[in-house]
């Protein structure tokens, strides 16, 4: 069952900016950025049609930024167009296991840590900064 809670107010207006992929299961990147346009965030991730898998490869939040639901936007936007999709994650952090573990019991949808799902998707994320990786 999913469903979707309503996000905590954020205090700034955020501009979430996709960049699709160029190739097929290629990185896909959700940034956010700040009324500033300074880049806060990032998500990247790779779909698979013909597997119906996919993979966040990494999501970073700034600090000052963390905890306003951000990343768990982020992550329904890129997950939102693909139900019933098998997603699987990198290997996470202690504060990535929590994440990942509360939006699995919002979404109703398992993020399997540490496995690519498919052989189409290869998790090589992109070097990024501005964010803690969760």
């Amino acid at each position: 069952m999913k469903f979707r809670r309503p996000p905590r107010p954020c205090p700034q207006a955020v501009t979430y900016r996709c960049a699709p992929a160029a190739v097929a299961a290629g990185c896909q990147v959700i940034t956010l950025l700040d009324a500033d346009g300074r880049d806060i965030g990032h998500l990247d991730y790779q779909v698979c049609h013909p597997c119906a898998a996919a993979h966040v490869n990494t999501i970073a939040i700034a600090g000052p930024w963390q905890g306003m639901g951000l990343g768990r936007e982020a992550l329904h936007r890129a997950t939102d167009p693909w139900p019933g999709y098998a997603w699987t994650t990198s290997r996470q952090s202690a504060d990535g296991r929590k994440f990942f573990a509360a939006m699995a019991e919002e979404m109703g949808t398992d993020f399997v840590p540490g496995a690519v799902g498919c052989p189409h998707i290869s998790a090589s994320p992109r070097s990024r900064t501005g964010g803690t990786p969760l």
